[in-house]
């Protein structure tokens, strides 16, 4: 089995910030490839230290084993700092990319740590308050005959939508648990790996909490720590922002709107859209968890329609702040101002929304961290090696497979059949010119006629080869069989491997150890003696 580093891809934003590219640039605080960038940071964090700035930290925290617990100790009590990342949960861990998150996390921390001689922890975000059970109640792994096989937990129970830390998994998580077990042959990590997720994901556990413990295990043996979303401490630590938010969303609204007439200006999308009125704060109610609309010197909440004063918001921030949540742009603004946060670890979408939110952070008093980017990472197995040796193919290769197959069908199309076409594709190219040529002398109204005659022949060829095409095709089924393994393994549903297969794809099949083998594969780079502006070469391994 080897991991291959990929890049990371994503909107012409992202790609730009990681290239250095000026214009994307200015909407950040500097390249995550230098350690300059961080060590400004935490210079700007020294200066805000207070007496109380680890207070919610050492409430919150659980670190996934004891060398966590000890870095955490040594943060609280030496100054130290956090690298953050974070993921709403997903049923047996989530894809891959929740993995490889946290991975990267605990690498760009571990190299900080060095650089500033403070300690430095990672930390992952379980977003516990979120709603959204359709991306959450599945997950797909491919099995012992290089089927892809999608668990899931069914549609969401009757009701309104309710944070991920309130929905329990139910019932159905038996027939997952049992299709999941099937799905890979026994053997020595089989048992062990299944009684775990057994004790995770109970009917009555939440969602959340079973992806936490799950979390917890696969990352037991880092340095990191998790943190819920949805957890009392915090929410009492985050009413200020809140109350802020609350009393002038006009602010916010105004400074997130000139921020996106900036990335407009420069050609950029924006990577989260801005629906006039809203704010960026979520109510669960009676009528289940919805974003809050500023109407008429008040509130409505979006879906339900109902209406609620400024003064019943800011009651319900200050006697049940449990019932409010943060959006999509004002967490990590909340995760900022809670831990003193050098770098934020984000995949491409994470990276481009980021760049709208640096007058954000500045309008709470604070400014945004490093936006570094995950690692990506494309297992490929020695079944998988062997296909590709076989036809010579790069994993590239083999993500849109009928076009590959069609190549293949083309270069092996017999030479007599490709000569023959060839002929006579040319004849009827030359003789239709040369028709129109007579028939134009005659009138010159028909050169058209012929013309179109012509190109009619020529369509029917294509035709023609194309079906010829689909029988070599169809005669080289064993081809066709075992680039398909490929491509399931590599490609799942045309996708990025790491984007649809959960981790229990490997650690089924290699054991415990895969977690570790993947931080190692991970790149992180620090450029210790670069000029200003050199953001480096993403996608390479670590340059000390």
């Amino acid at each position: 089995m080897k991991l291959l580093p990929r890049p990371l891809g994503g909107s012409h934003l992202a790609k730009d910030y990681l290239a250095g590219v000026e214009a994307a640039r200015d909407f950040y605080r500097g390249s995550p490839f230098r350690a300059e960038t961080y060590r400004h940071k935490a210079d700007e964090l020294d200066l805000a230290r207070g007496p109380d700035t680890f207070a919610t930290a050492e409430q919150v925290i659980r670190p996934t084993g004891p060398d966590g617990a000890e870095l955490l100790r040594r943060v609280t009590a030496q100054g130290g700092y956090f690298v953050t990342t974070g993921q709403q949960p997903g049923l047996f861990g989530g894809p891959l990319y929740s993995l490889y998150k946290a991975l990267t996390a605990v690498k760009l921390a571990g190299e900080l740590a060095g650089v500033l001689a403070r300690p430095v922890m990672p930390l992952f975000w379980v977003a516990s308050d979120d709603h959204d059970w359709e991306e959450a109640n599945h997950t797909l792994v491919v099995d012992g005959s290089n089927r892809l096989v999608r668990l899931t937990l069914g549609a969401a129970a009757e009701g309104p939508p309710r944070p991920l830390a309130r929905t329990p998994v139910g019932a159905a998580v038996e027939e997952a648990l049992g299709r999941l077990s099937h799905a890979f042959p026994p053997n020595e990590f089989h048992t062990r790996h299944m009684a775990r997720l057994r004790d995770a994901y109970r009917p009555e556990a939440t969602m959340a909490s079973a992806f936490s413990d799950v979390m917890s295990w696969l990352l037991r043996e880092t340095p990191i720590g998790l943190v819920d979303a949805g957890h009392p401490w915090l929410k009492e630590a985050c009413r200020s922002v809140f109350r802020a938010e609350a009393e002038d969303p006009m602010a916010s609204e105004t400074v997130l709107e000139r921020t996106a007439g900036g990335l407009l200006r420069c050609g950029y999308g924006l990577q989260v859209p801005l629906i006039p009125g809203a704010t960026n704060l979520l109510l669960d109610l009676r009528d289940g968890r919805e974003r809050l609309q500023r109407t008429d010197g008040g509130f409505l909440l979006r879906r339900s329609g109902r209406k609620l004063s400024r003064r019943r918001v800011l009651d319900l921030i200050e006697d049940d702040p449990q019932a409010v949540s943060p959006n999509v742009l004002l967490r990590p603004v909340v995760e900022s101002l809670l831990f003193p946060t050098l770098a934020y670890v984000g995949g491409p979408g994470e990276l481009a929304y980021f760049a709208q939110l640096r007058g954000l952070f500045r309008r709470h008093g604070t400014d945004m961290p490093v936006v570094a980017p995950r690692g990506s990472l494309l297992v490929v197995e020695s079944k998988v090696a062997k296909v590709l040796d076989k036809f010579g193919l790069g994993v590239d290769d083999v993500r849109d497979l009928e076009a590959l197959l069609s190549r293949f069908a083309r270069d092996r199309l017999p030479e007599d059949v490709r000569d023959a076409a060839g002929r006579w594709r040319g004849a009827v190219e030359a003789l239709g010119g040369e028709l129109a040529d007579a028939a134009a002398a005659v009138d010159p109204v028909l050169r058209g006629a012929v013309m179109k005659a012509r190109n009619s022949s020529l369509a029917a060829l294509g035709s023609l080869e194309k079906k010829i095409v689909r029988a070599v095709k169809r005669n080289a089924e064993t081809t066709r069989v075992q680039i398909a393994k490929a491509q399931v393994n590599l490609w799942p549903e045309g996708k990025p491997q790491d984007r649809v297969l959960c981790p229990l794809q490997y650690l089924m099949k290699y054991g415990p150890e895969f977690p570790a083998l993947a931080i190692r594969r991970i790149p992180v780079q620090l450029h210790r003696s670069r000029a200003d502006g050199d953001f480096g070469t993403p996608g390479t391994d670590s340059v000390a």
